[in-house]
Protein backbone atom coordinates (compact mmCIF):
# COMPACT_ATOMS: atom_id res chain seq x y z
CA UNK A 1 0.00 0.00 0.00
CA UNK A 2 1.43 3.39 -1.16
CA UNK A 3 1.48 5.39 2.21
CA UNK A 4 3.02 8.75 0.91
CA UNK A 5 1.09 10.96 3.02
CA UNK A 6 -1.12 12.86 0.19
CA UNK A 7 -4.36 13.74 0.34
CA UNK A 8 -5.55 11.84 -3.37
CA UNK A 9 -4.54 9.09 -5.57
CA UNK A 10 -3.03 9.26 -8.76
CA UNK A 11 -4.41 6.37 -10.58
CA UNK A 12 -1.59 6.08 -13.07
CA UNK A 13 0.51 5.55 -9.80
CA UNK A 14 -1.18 2.90 -7.70
CA UNK A 15 -1.22 -0.51 -7.38
CA UNK A 16 -4.60 -1.83 -8.42
CA UNK A 17 -6.09 -5.30 -8.93
CA UNK A 18 -9.23 -7.13 -10.22
CA UNK A 19 -10.52 -9.90 -8.67
CA UNK A 20 -13.63 -11.78 -9.98
CA UNK A 21 -15.98 -14.93 -8.52
CA UNK A 22 -15.03 -17.37 -10.48
CA UNK A 23 -14.62 -18.48 -14.26
CA UNK A 24 -17.95 -20.01 -15.32
CA UNK A 25 -19.18 -21.20 -18.71
CA UNK A 26 -17.95 -17.89 -20.65
CA UNK A 27 -21.03 -16.40 -19.55
CA UNK A 28 -21.79 -12.82 -18.81
CA UNK A 29 -20.29 -12.20 -15.68
CA UNK A 30 -17.01 -13.49 -17.17
CA UNK A 31 -16.88 -11.43 -20.16
CA UNK A 32 -17.65 -8.94 -17.86
CA UNK A 33 -14.81 -9.50 -15.77
CA UNK A 34 -12.68 -9.93 -18.89
CA UNK A 35 -13.16 -6.38 -19.96
CA UNK A 36 -12.52 -5.39 -16.33
CA UNK A 37 -9.01 -6.73 -16.86
CA UNK A 38 -8.54 -4.94 -20.43
CA UNK A 39 -9.67 -1.34 -18.78
CA UNK A 40 -6.63 -1.94 -16.23
CA UNK A 41 -4.44 -4.08 -18.36
CA UNK A 42 -1.38 -3.72 -15.99
CA UNK A 43 -3.23 -4.72 -12.97
CA UNK A 44 -2.87 -8.64 -11.62
CA UNK A 45 -6.35 -10.70 -12.47
CA UNK A 46 -7.31 -12.89 -9.83
CA UNK A 47 -10.47 -15.48 -9.62
CA UNK A 48 -12.43 -17.71 -6.82
CA UNK A 49 -12.03 -20.39 -8.83
CA UNK A 50 -10.32 -20.81 -12.64
CA UNK A 51 -10.81 -22.64 -16.11
CA UNK A 52 -8.21 -21.57 -18.32
CA UNK A 53 -10.12 -23.41 -21.01
CA UNK A 54 -12.82 -20.83 -21.18
CA UNK A 55 -10.08 -17.70 -20.83
CA UNK A 56 -9.30 -15.21 -24.39
CA UNK A 57 -5.78 -15.82 -25.12
CA UNK A 58 -5.24 -12.17 -23.80
CA UNK A 59 -6.42 -12.91 -20.24
CA UNK A 60 -4.39 -14.52 -17.68
CA UNK A 61 -5.82 -15.26 -14.25
CA UNK A 62 -4.56 -16.02 -11.15
CA UNK A 63 -6.72 -18.52 -8.69
CA UNK A 64 -7.34 -17.40 -5.10
CA UNK A 65 -9.39 -20.22 -3.71
CA UNK A 66 -6.77 -23.70 -3.33
CA UNK A 67 -6.00 -26.46 -1.22
CA UNK A 68 -7.78 -29.89 -1.68
CA UNK A 69 -10.76 -29.20 0.25
CA UNK A 70 -11.77 -25.81 -0.94
CA UNK A 71 -10.83 -27.02 -4.60
CA UNK A 72 -13.27 -30.00 -4.27
CA UNK A 73 -16.14 -28.06 -2.70
CA UNK A 74 -15.83 -25.72 -5.72
CA UNK A 75 -16.08 -28.42 -8.15
CA UNK A 76 -18.93 -30.13 -6.07
CA UNK A 77 -21.28 -26.48 -6.64
CA UNK A 78 -24.16 -25.62 -4.64
CA UNK A 79 -23.99 -25.35 -0.93
CA UNK A 80 -20.36 -26.66 -0.81
CA UNK A 81 -18.99 -24.39 -3.58
CA UNK A 82 -20.89 -21.21 -1.62
CA UNK A 83 -18.74 -22.41 1.90
CA UNK A 84 -15.66 -22.52 -0.13
CA UNK A 85 -16.25 -19.07 -1.54
CA UNK A 86 -17.04 -18.04 1.95
CA UNK A 87 -13.88 -19.21 3.64
CA UNK A 88 -11.41 -18.29 0.30
CA UNK A 89 -12.12 -14.99 0.19
CA UNK A 90 -12.32 -13.81 3.77
CA UNK A 91 -8.75 -12.87 3.99
CA UNK A 92 -7.99 -13.73 0.19
CA UNK A 93 -4.14 -12.92 0.97
CA UNK A 94 -3.00 -11.86 -2.43
CA UNK A 95 -5.25 -9.16 -2.74
CA UNK A 96 -4.29 -7.36 0.43
CA UNK A 97 -1.13 -5.71 -0.57
CA UNK A 98 -3.23 -3.25 -3.71
CA UNK A 99 -3.95 0.57 -2.75
CA UNK A 100 -7.35 -0.67 -5.28
CA UNK A 101 -9.52 -3.24 -5.54
CA UNK A 102 -12.30 -3.61 -8.15
CA UNK A 103 -14.31 -6.86 -7.76
CA UNK A 104 -17.00 -8.78 -10.00
CA UNK A 105 -19.84 -10.63 -8.03
CA UNK A 106 -21.22 -11.25 -5.16
CA UNK A 107 -18.90 -13.85 -3.67
CA UNK A 108 -15.86 -11.50 -3.62
CA UNK A 109 -18.33 -9.35 -0.95
CA UNK A 110 -16.92 -12.17 1.83
CA UNK A 111 -13.95 -10.43 1.28
CA UNK A 112 -12.91 -8.38 4.37
CA UNK A 113 -10.20 -5.54 3.07
CA UNK A 114 -7.55 -3.64 5.13
CA UNK A 115 -8.71 -0.59 6.22
CA UNK A 116 -7.17 1.80 3.50
CA UNK A 117 -7.67 -0.19 0.47
CA UNK A 118 -10.21 1.44 -2.04
CA UNK A 119 -12.59 -0.69 -2.98
CA UNK A 120 -15.10 -0.77 -5.93
CA UNK A 121 -17.76 -3.29 -6.44
CA UNK A 122 -19.27 -4.90 -9.44
CA UNK A 123 -22.49 -6.61 -8.88
CA UNK A 124 -24.83 -8.80 -11.43
CA UNK A 125 -27.65 -9.01 -9.94
CA UNK A 126 -28.88 -9.52 -6.68
CA UNK A 127 -28.85 -13.49 -5.01
CA UNK A 128 -32.74 -13.19 -7.03
CA UNK A 129 -34.49 -16.13 -4.89
CA UNK A 130 -33.72 -14.47 -1.64
CA UNK A 131 -34.94 -11.13 -3.23
CA UNK A 132 -37.32 -10.13 -6.27
CA UNK A 133 -38.29 -13.81 -6.87
CA UNK A 134 -38.45 -15.60 -3.65
CA UNK A 135 -42.22 -15.79 -4.71
CA UNK A 136 -41.62 -18.79 -6.92
CA UNK A 137 -40.19 -20.40 -3.42
CA UNK A 138 -43.81 -21.03 -2.20
CA UNK A 139 -44.54 -23.12 -4.68
CA UNK A 140 -41.12 -25.58 -4.48
CA UNK A 141 -40.87 -28.38 -2.70
CA UNK A 142 -39.61 -28.39 0.76
CA UNK A 143 -40.76 -24.35 0.99
CA UNK A 144 -41.14 -23.35 4.41
CA UNK A 145 -37.80 -24.99 5.15
CA UNK A 146 -36.25 -23.23 1.95
CA UNK A 147 -37.97 -19.72 3.00
CA UNK A 148 -36.53 -20.52 6.14
CA UNK A 149 -32.80 -20.65 4.90
CA UNK A 150 -32.66 -17.98 2.73
CA UNK A 151 -33.92 -16.07 6.19
CA UNK A 152 -30.82 -16.83 7.42
CA UNK A 153 -28.49 -16.64 4.13
CA UNK A 154 -29.99 -13.00 4.36
CA UNK A 155 -29.10 -12.15 7.94
CA UNK A 156 -25.73 -13.89 7.30
CA UNK A 157 -24.70 -11.76 3.85
CA UNK A 158 -26.14 -8.71 5.23
CA UNK A 159 -22.86 -7.31 7.04
CA UNK A 160 -21.21 -8.10 3.81
CA UNK A 161 -23.04 -5.53 2.28
CA UNK A 162 -21.45 -2.66 3.95
CA UNK A 163 -17.50 -2.52 3.29
CA UNK A 164 -16.75 -1.53 -0.59
CA UNK A 165 -16.26 2.18 -0.96
CA UNK A 166 -18.61 2.26 -4.13
CA UNK A 167 -21.14 -0.05 -5.83
CA UNK A 168 -21.39 -0.45 -9.89
CA UNK A 169 -24.52 -2.43 -11.44
CA UNK A 170 -25.06 -3.49 -14.67
CA UNK A 171 -28.58 -1.56 -14.89
CA UNK A 172 -31.05 0.69 -13.10
CA UNK A 173 -33.02 -2.02 -12.50
CA UNK A 174 -30.33 -4.04 -10.43
CA UNK A 175 -29.35 -0.82 -8.71
CA UNK A 176 -33.40 -0.88 -7.51
CA UNK A 177 -33.17 -3.90 -5.97
CA UNK A 178 -29.01 -3.49 -4.21
CA UNK A 179 -30.63 -0.52 -2.53
CA UNK A 180 -34.20 -2.27 -1.51
CA UNK A 181 -32.41 -5.90 -0.22
CA UNK A 182 -29.41 -4.82 0.66
CA UNK A 183 -30.16 -1.71 1.67
CA UNK A 184 -26.74 -0.09 0.13
CA UNK A 185 -27.54 3.84 0.05
CA UNK A 186 -28.45 4.55 -3.67
CA UNK A 187 -25.48 6.91 -2.93
CA UNK A 188 -23.19 4.45 -3.49
CA UNK A 189 -24.28 3.08 -6.05
CA UNK A 190 -23.59 4.04 -9.91
CA UNK A 191 -24.52 2.30 -12.97
CA UNK A 192 -22.48 1.18 -15.84
CA UNK A 193 -23.36 -1.26 -18.47
CA UNK A 194 -22.24 -4.06 -19.55
CA UNK A 195 -19.43 -3.87 -22.28
CA UNK A 196 -21.47 -5.32 -25.56
CA UNK A 197 -19.35 -5.41 -28.75
CA UNK A 198 -21.45 -3.47 -30.39
CA UNK A 199 -18.99 -2.30 -33.11
CA UNK A 200 -18.82 -6.34 -34.31
CA UNK A 201 -22.21 -6.14 -35.67
CA UNK A 202 -23.44 -4.48 -38.47
CA UNK A 203 -26.66 -3.89 -40.42
CA UNK A 204 -24.35 -4.59 -43.63
CA UNK A 205 -23.58 -8.76 -42.33
CA UNK A 206 -26.47 -9.79 -43.97
CA UNK A 207 -29.93 -8.98 -46.19
CA UNK A 208 -32.87 -8.92 -44.18
CA UNK A 209 -33.93 -12.39 -44.83
CA UNK A 210 -37.77 -13.75 -44.08
CA UNK A 211 -37.02 -15.27 -40.59
CA UNK A 212 -37.50 -14.38 -36.76
CA UNK A 213 -34.91 -15.31 -34.50
CA UNK A 214 -34.49 -15.51 -31.09
CA UNK A 215 -31.07 -16.66 -29.33
CA UNK A 216 -30.04 -17.17 -25.73
CA UNK A 217 -29.18 -20.04 -23.37
CA UNK A 218 -32.72 -22.87 -23.47
CA UNK A 219 -33.32 -22.38 -19.98
CA UNK A 220 -36.49 -22.45 -17.95
CA UNK A 221 -35.56 -18.26 -17.02
CA UNK A 222 -35.47 -17.07 -20.97
CA UNK A 223 -39.05 -18.80 -21.45
CA UNK A 224 -38.44 -19.64 -25.24
CA UNK A 225 -41.32 -21.73 -24.59
CA UNK A 226 -43.38 -18.54 -25.36
CA UNK A 227 -42.03 -17.56 -28.27
CA UNK A 228 -42.65 -21.04 -30.10
CA UNK A 229 -46.04 -21.34 -28.69
CA UNK A 230 -46.72 -18.07 -30.70
CA UNK A 231 -44.53 -19.20 -33.89
CA UNK A 232 -46.82 -22.49 -33.47
CA UNK A 233 -49.84 -20.28 -34.58
CA UNK A 234 -48.37 -18.51 -36.99
CA UNK A 235 -47.41 -18.52 -40.73
CA UNK A 236 -43.70 -17.41 -40.34
CA UNK A 237 -40.18 -18.68 -39.47
CA UNK A 238 -38.36 -19.13 -36.36
CA UNK A 239 -34.89 -20.03 -36.03
CA UNK A 240 -34.00 -20.51 -32.30
CA UNK A 241 -29.94 -19.97 -32.00
CA UNK A 242 -28.34 -21.39 -28.42
CA UNK A 243 -28.72 -24.49 -26.40
CA UNK A 244 -29.35 -25.70 -23.18
CA UNK A 245 -31.22 -27.50 -20.45
CA UNK A 246 -34.50 -26.99 -22.24
CA UNK A 247 -33.40 -27.97 -25.98
CA UNK A 248 -35.48 -31.34 -26.31
CA UNK A 249 -38.72 -30.08 -24.57
CA UNK A 250 -38.56 -27.28 -26.43
CA UNK A 251 -38.13 -29.28 -29.76
CA UNK A 252 -41.10 -31.40 -29.09
CA UNK A 253 -43.27 -28.46 -28.42
CA UNK A 254 -42.34 -26.96 -31.60
CA UNK A 255 -43.90 -26.64 -35.04
CA UNK A 256 -42.21 -27.28 -38.60
CA UNK A 257 -41.73 -23.61 -38.91
CA UNK A 258 -39.22 -23.53 -35.63
CA UNK A 259 -35.62 -24.23 -36.82
CA UNK A 260 -33.30 -25.26 -33.81
CA UNK A 261 -29.57 -24.18 -35.07
CA UNK A 262 -27.89 -24.85 -31.92
CA UNK A 263 -24.67 -22.99 -30.61
CA UNK A 264 -23.93 -20.80 -33.37
CA UNK A 265 -20.20 -19.59 -33.98
CA UNK A 266 -19.32 -15.72 -34.02
CA UNK A 267 -19.75 -15.50 -37.72
CA UNK A 268 -22.89 -17.58 -37.62
CA UNK A 269 -24.20 -15.04 -35.26
CA UNK A 270 -23.50 -11.59 -36.70
CA UNK A 271 -25.23 -13.25 -40.39
CA UNK A 272 -28.04 -14.62 -38.44
CA UNK A 273 -28.32 -10.78 -36.17
CA UNK A 274 -28.81 -8.95 -39.25
CA UNK A 275 -30.49 -11.29 -41.31
CA UNK A 276 -33.39 -11.32 -38.87
CA UNK A 277 -36.77 -9.80 -39.75
CA UNK A 278 -37.17 -8.70 -35.90
CA UNK A 279 -35.05 -10.42 -32.53
CA UNK A 280 -37.80 -12.31 -29.86
CA UNK A 281 -36.66 -11.77 -26.61
CA UNK A 282 -38.46 -13.26 -24.13
CA UNK A 283 -36.24 -13.65 -21.16
CA UNK A 284 -37.70 -13.23 -17.53
CA UNK A 285 -37.13 -9.72 -15.97
CA UNK A 286 -33.92 -9.48 -16.99
CA UNK A 287 -31.10 -7.76 -15.03
CA UNK A 288 -29.32 -6.45 -18.83
CA UNK A 289 -29.27 -8.83 -20.99
CA UNK A 290 -26.63 -8.60 -23.75
CA UNK A 291 -28.10 -10.99 -26.79
CA UNK A 292 -31.11 -8.31 -27.38
CA UNK A 293 -28.15 -5.34 -27.48
CA UNK A 294 -26.53 -7.62 -29.90
CA UNK A 295 -29.07 -6.81 -32.10
CA UNK A 296 -30.26 -3.74 -31.85
CA UNK A 297 -26.07 -3.20 -32.57
CA UNK A 298 -27.07 -5.23 -35.79
CA UNK A 299 -29.85 -2.97 -37.11
CA UNK A 300 -32.31 -5.33 -36.19
CA UNK A 301 -36.16 -4.24 -34.00
CA UNK A 302 -36.37 -5.85 -31.17
CA UNK A 303 -39.35 -7.29 -30.03
CA UNK A 304 -39.28 -7.90 -26.28
CA UNK A 305 -40.81 -8.43 -22.71
CA UNK A 306 -42.19 -5.51 -20.89
CA UNK A 307 -40.30 -6.05 -17.80
CA UNK A 308 -36.92 -5.89 -16.42
CA UNK A 309 -34.42 -4.02 -18.35
CA UNK A 310 -35.68 -5.20 -21.59
CA UNK A 311 -38.32 -3.08 -21.66
CA UNK A 312 -35.88 0.10 -21.82
CA UNK A 313 -33.78 -1.27 -24.87
CA UNK A 314 -37.47 -0.80 -26.87
CA UNK A 315 -38.36 2.49 -27.50
CA UNK A 316 -41.97 1.28 -28.68
CA UNK A 317 -42.40 1.66 -32.38
CA UNK A 318 -39.25 3.40 -33.24
CA UNK A 319 -36.68 -0.11 -32.84
CA UNK A 320 -39.33 -2.44 -31.86
CA UNK A 321 -42.55 -3.37 -29.74
CA UNK A 322 -42.89 -5.14 -26.05
CA UNK A 323 -45.32 -7.92 -25.48
CA UNK A 324 -46.92 -8.20 -21.80
CA UNK A 325 -45.50 -9.49 -19.14
CA UNK A 326 -46.27 -12.89 -18.97
CA UNK A 327 -44.94 -13.96 -21.66
CA UNK A 328 -47.24 -15.78 -23.13
CA UNK A 329 -48.21 -17.33 -27.00
CA UNK A 330 -51.27 -14.63 -27.91
CA UNK A 331 -49.52 -11.53 -26.71
CA UNK A 332 -46.51 -12.34 -28.33
CA UNK A 333 -48.15 -12.68 -31.40
CA UNK A 334 -50.46 -9.71 -31.45
CA UNK A 335 -46.68 -8.09 -31.32
CA UNK A 336 -45.65 -9.80 -34.10
CA UNK A 337 -48.93 -8.86 -36.27
CA UNK A 338 -48.13 -5.19 -35.54
CA UNK A 339 -44.54 -5.35 -36.23
CA UNK A 340 -45.99 -7.42 -39.38
CA UNK A 341 -47.99 -4.60 -40.08
CA UNK A 342 -46.29 -1.30 -38.72
CA UNK A 343 -42.73 -1.91 -38.91
CA UNK A 344 -40.52 0.95 -37.21
CA UNK A 345 -40.05 4.44 -37.55
CA UNK A 346 -35.74 3.78 -37.10
CA UNK A 347 -33.71 2.60 -40.17
CA UNK A 348 -31.03 -0.31 -39.61
CA UNK A 349 -28.52 2.36 -38.87
CA UNK A 350 -30.19 4.46 -36.29
CA UNK A 351 -31.07 1.27 -34.43
CA UNK A 352 -27.58 0.38 -34.57
CA UNK A 353 -26.91 3.67 -33.15
CA UNK A 354 -28.72 3.45 -30.07
CA UNK A 355 -27.19 0.27 -29.20
CA UNK A 356 -23.59 2.61 -28.62
CA UNK A 357 -24.23 3.64 -25.17
CA UNK A 358 -24.01 0.08 -24.54
CA UNK A 359 -20.47 -0.07 -25.96
CA UNK A 360 -16.67 -1.76 -24.85
CA UNK A 361 -15.69 1.83 -24.69
CA UNK A 362 -18.77 3.48 -22.49
CA UNK A 363 -17.89 0.42 -20.33
CA UNK A 364 -14.34 1.92 -20.06
CA UNK A 365 -15.07 5.13 -19.59
CA UNK A 366 -17.95 4.36 -16.97
CA UNK A 367 -15.58 1.92 -14.81
CA UNK A 368 -12.39 4.52 -15.05
CA UNK A 369 -14.82 7.21 -13.85
CA UNK A 370 -16.23 4.81 -10.63
CA UNK A 371 -13.04 3.87 -9.23
CA UNK A 372 -11.63 8.11 -9.35
CA UNK A 373 -14.46 8.55 -7.38
CA UNK A 374 -14.40 5.51 -5.22
CA UNK A 375 -10.59 7.14 -4.31
CA UNK A 376 -12.31 10.15 -3.59
CA UNK A 377 -14.41 9.01 -1.06
CA UNK A 378 -12.43 6.78 0.82
CA UNK A 379 -9.76 9.43 1.59
CA UNK A 380 -9.17 9.58 5.36
CA UNK A 381 -7.12 13.09 5.11
CA UNK A 382 -8.46 15.06 7.80
CA UNK A 383 -9.47 18.49 6.62
CA UNK A 384 -7.20 20.43 9.14
CA UNK A 385 -4.28 18.48 7.83
CA UNK A 386 -4.35 20.98 4.56
CA UNK A 387 -2.76 23.80 6.95
CA UNK A 388 0.29 21.86 7.29
CA UNK A 389 0.92 20.98 3.62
Amino acid sequence: MSDDGDAGYNLSETDLAVAHWGEHANGGGDRLAWELARVFEDAPFFTGWRDPAIEPGDIHAEQLIKGKLLTRALERGGLARQFAHLLGWQVATPLREYDILVTSGNEPLFYVPPDDQTWVAYIHHTNRRQSDQIDEVASTRFASLKLLLYYAIRVAYDHNTHKPDLFVVNSEIVKRRVVRYWGVDEDRVRVVYPPVETTAYSPDDAETGDYYLTLSRLDWHKNIDGIIQAFNRLDQRLIVAGDGPDREALEALAEENVEFAGFVSEGRKRELLAGAKAFVFNGRDEDFGIAPVEALAAGTPLLGVDEGMTRYHIVPEKNGYRHSRDGNGPSIEATIARFETDGVEWSPSEIASFADRFSVSAFHEGIQEAVDEAIGRSQTVPNWYEQYR
